[in-house]
């Protein structure tokens, strides 16, 4: 009995000690692991006030040395990062590479080559001389390169071909948004009568029914070769899902801090900071998808656009456009959605001088309250001053979006 009481205490006793001993190992880890959050608590603090104070005092015609610190600071995770300056009504994510979308496999192959096939014929027009790529054409950044397009007997519209390569990521389409699926957007240029001018898409059908490849391609992906003009916008949707690509920009978000020269890092932080331009462009599709007044609607002039106030009917929407992507920037130009301005450096600087400006150019203007709504531009966009260099540098990390 003495010996079984023994053995129990004894047990007990050990037990208790390794209870002793794992606590004061788990109490010396959980030290240990404090420890280490406040030391890189602290060290990225201090990394934070370093890029604060870039921010602050980050010279206007930078040095070698200066343009080090600039990439220094970029190079290290983006939560470290220098902020933003942002305006109060600002809606902003931060950079990020945008995932691009595998490529085709199976029978999405043969749909896409058909898309392709489609967006290149003109028998999609009224004329049967007008297709998708004459306004957007892939040697032009998916534009057509002029400030407006001419469309169905030489006729030309108020606003410049929106480019395509991340129509299939955006949430709205055209500059207005008045439509949210591609395959919506794939028919309306055909329908509107100063572009493919459609009246009926029976005609079309039938136009591309008669030939013999098309049956067969729809037959192969649509189980008839009684075409449907909803399968035509299945396929050009299709189609424009596969143009996006990888920019530099991605690259460096993705770690490969080589893929933007010192110039371009300088240029970003300007966009970041001094220029505001993060205000309506950031995220992966470098955008706010919202709708902004720049003081460009020329209302009340032979160019009038009343933006999207023609889709809501609002009127505080006179005037204001879809926020453009600014991946593959330097490919999409002229710029605006009128074409206005030809080139990057001209698009600075109307950011530099604060926008544009709507006003009235007689007296029944100055009364008339689409144009009071159309001269309220952004609150978003102010007025900034650069020096050449600092105007390069952002136009140089535009080339690389």
């Amino acid at each position: 009995m003495k010996h079984m009481l023994f053995s129990r205490r004894l047990f007990f006793g050990v037990a208790a000690a390794a209870v002793a001993v794992s606590f004061l190992i788990h109490t010396h880890e959980q030290d240990h692991k404090a420890e280490v959050v406040r030391t890189e608590a602290a060290r990225f603090a201090a990394l934070k006030a370093e890029a604060e104070q870039l921010v602050a005092d980050f010279p206007a015609d930078p040095d070698a040395q200066a343009l080090g610190r600039v990439r220094m600071a970029y190079e290290r995770a983006r939560a470290a990062w220098p902020a933003p300056i942002l305006l109060p009504d600002a809606k902003v994510a931060e950079f990020a590479p945008l995932e691009i979308r595998p490529k085709p496999s199976g029978i999405a192959i043969a749909k896409v080559e058909l898309g392709r096939m489609l967006f290149e014929d003109p028998r999609l027009s009224v004329s049967g001389q007008i297709a998708c790529q004459n306004c957007h054409n892939q040697e032009l950044g998916w534009g057509d390169g002029l400030r407006s397009s001419f469309g169905h007997n030489r006729k030309r519209g108020k606003r410049n071909a929106p480019p395509l390569f991340s129509a299939a990521y955006r949430p709205a389409l055209f500059w207005d948004g008045r439509v949210t699926k591609l395959e919506e957007q794939a028919l309306g240029p055909m329908t509107n009568p100063i572009e493919m001018a459609v009246h009926d898409f029976s005609a079309v059908t039938a136009r591309l029914g008669k030939d013999d490849i098309y049956r067969e391609r729809f037959r192969s992906i649509y189980g008839s070769d009684q075409i449907d003009i909803a399968w035509v916008a299945d396929a050009v949707a299709a189609f424009e899902t596969t143009l996006e690509r990888p920019t530099r920009f991605d690259r460096f978000l993705k770690s490969d801090t080589a893929a933007l020269t010192d110039e371009q890092v300088w240029g970003m932080h300007l966009f970041r900071t001094k220029a505001g331009c993060m205000n309506c462009h950031s995220g992966p599709l470098l955008t706010d998808e919202r709708y902004h007044n720049l003081g460009l609607s020329l209302l009340g002039r032979p160019l009038g656009d009343l933006g999207r106030q023609a889709v809501t009917g609002l009127e505080d929407d006179v005037g204001r456009f879809r926020t453009a992507s600014l991946r593959h920037v330097s490919k999409t130009g002229p710029y605006m959605h009128n074409g206005l301005i030809p080139d990057l450096r001209r698009v600075v600087i109307f950011y530099e001088i604060g926008g544009g400006k709507t006003r009235p150019i007689n007296d029944k203007q100055t009364t008339d309250d689409l144009m009071r709504a159309a001269a309220k531009t952004s609150p978003l966009v102010k007025k900034f001053n650069f020096t050449p260099a600092e105007r390069q540098a952002l136009i140089e990390f535009l080339k690389a979006l």
